[in-house]
């Protein structure tokens, strides 16, 4: 039932916003596209650019952590009575109970974790883009059928104000008008605020003017393609939120093993030379040999750690599985969300077109005078309703497709052109 609603609505989408603002199709030739405003965003955003410092930052802790294998040097020097002493010593680890691939695999984990929040904020700061064109395209269309409105009430209100010059009708008449268009006047203001709120977002993620912006040509399909069974599991397991909260079991669980392998002695192939004073003479002294190390340890803090370490894998694991809950609830919502708002696109759809026809009627019926002006004002005023809801719910209906595209990381890729991946899969 969800994909058919789908199908027949979504390829209606900017039909409908188009045919209810004419004033907005002009503009299409010209205008910039969404896809292009969301790339410019995205090459500017500071959050972004913190996440890409991070990613950075997590790819040198890794290959520190590779250094690990490596020999350890230590050396020392200073005057004596009789010269310079000096030592150095090197080390090399032979084994270390998997600590060192305990350190690399938690490193690794971290910086796929990192990678995964880049993702996660490209596709919020892409949303915010995309949330802020959507809203300045509703307010400006909006303010288009308000326009028309007014117009229509304009006629309304010079023939109440011929009847009551021919003393046909009294003042209320009049009266009953301008309240409507005071109504209107009141309506304008909001959604002008409304507008340049949208406009000032805008401007401050993308720094360039809005101008000509419009709908896109083909609407995305997100939440048709997640509503067959089985897909939005798989949609969900390589979203990048998921991901995220998953890769930290895996953090967890590299510092478990790690936490088991400090606890026994490293085994090192070591080798020093040394110049020391020995009786006011410094004497030459060099040794090589095998040797156990064993890190210091305060108390019981190194038989502790295990299990501190254990509970924090616990932790990450139900931290995954209620990523999972919430993002299930979340894309679920939507879905649901988006079958009911195209059914009511097409109930105000029929509503409009049966008030416009009902309007023209009473305007007839007015002339042979079987209506009366509150009739007119409370068919325009219906009509009008109906159609700003329409293009209210066509945008909201968008604005679903996109928020569930962003929830399961699929709107940065769908936004910048890359291949966009199915749901379920990540490369």
């Amino acid at each position: 039932m969800i994909k058919r609603l789908g199908g027949c609505i979504a390829s209606l989408m900017t039909a409908l916003l188009i045919a209810a603002a004419p004033s907005l199709a002009p503009s299409l030739a010209c205008a910039g596209t969404l896809e292009q405003a969301v790339a410019r965003g995205l090459a500017r955003h500071p959050d972004i650019q913190v996440a890409q410092a991070e990613v950075s930052q997590a790819t040198i802790e890794l290959q520190m952590a590779g250094n690990g294998r490596l020999p350890v040097v230590s050396a020392s020097s200073g005057p004596v009575a009789s010269g310079v002493a000096y030592d150095v010593t090197v080390a090399q680890p032979l084994y270390d109970w998997g600590q060192t691939r305990s350190v690399i695999d938690q490193k690794r984990a971290l910086l796929a974790q990192q990678q995964a929040n880049l993702e996660v904020v490209r596709d919020d700061v892409a949303l915010q883009i995309v949330e802020a064109w959507l809203d300045i395209v509703n307010d400006r269309t909006q303010l288009s059928l308000l326009d028309d409105h007014l117009k229509r009430l304009g006629e309304v209100s010079a023939m109440a104000n011929a009847r009551v010059e021919g003393r046909y009708a009294d003042q209320s008449e009049a009266g009953r008008v301008n309240l409507a268009v005071a109504t209107a006047e009141g309506t304008r203001a909001r959604l002008q605020g409304d507008l340049e709120d949208a406009l000032g977002r805008y401007a401050l993620l993308v720094d360039e003017p809005a101008e000509g912006l419009h709908l896109p040509a083909v609407p995305p399909t997100v939440l048709e393609s997640v509503a067959e069974d089985g897909a939005l599991d798989a949609a969900i397991a390589g979203s990048p939120l998921y991901r995220k909260a998953a890769l930290g079991v895996q953090v967890a669980d590299a510092g478990v093993r790690e936490a088991n392998a400090a606890r026994f002695p490293r085994l090192n192939l070591e080798g020093g030379v040394q110049r020391r004073e020995i009786g006011g003479q410094l004497v030459n002294d060099s040794s090589i040999g095998v040797r156990f190390r064993l890190a210091s340890q305060q108390g019981l803090s190194a038989q502790q750690r295990p299990e501190l370490e254990r509970q924090r894998r616990e932790a990450a694991r139900f931290a995954a599985e209620a990523e999972a809950r919430d993002l299930k609830r979340t894309v679920g919502t939507l879905i649901r969300s988006d079958a009911s708002t195209a059914a009511r696109i097409g109930a105000l759809a029929d509503q409009a077109a049966q008030a416009g026809a009902v309007r023209d009627l009473y305007g007839e019926q007015f002339l042979v005078g079987r209506r009366d002006i509150q009739d007119l004002v409370i068919m325009q005023t219906e009509q009008f309703e109906a159609e700003r809801q329409k293009v209210d719910l066509v945008i909201e209906r968008l604005r679903l497709q996109y928020r569930a595209a962003a929830q399961l990381g699929l709107l940065t890729p769908m936004m910048t052109g890359d291949q966009m991946q199915t749901p379920g899969e990540h490369p």
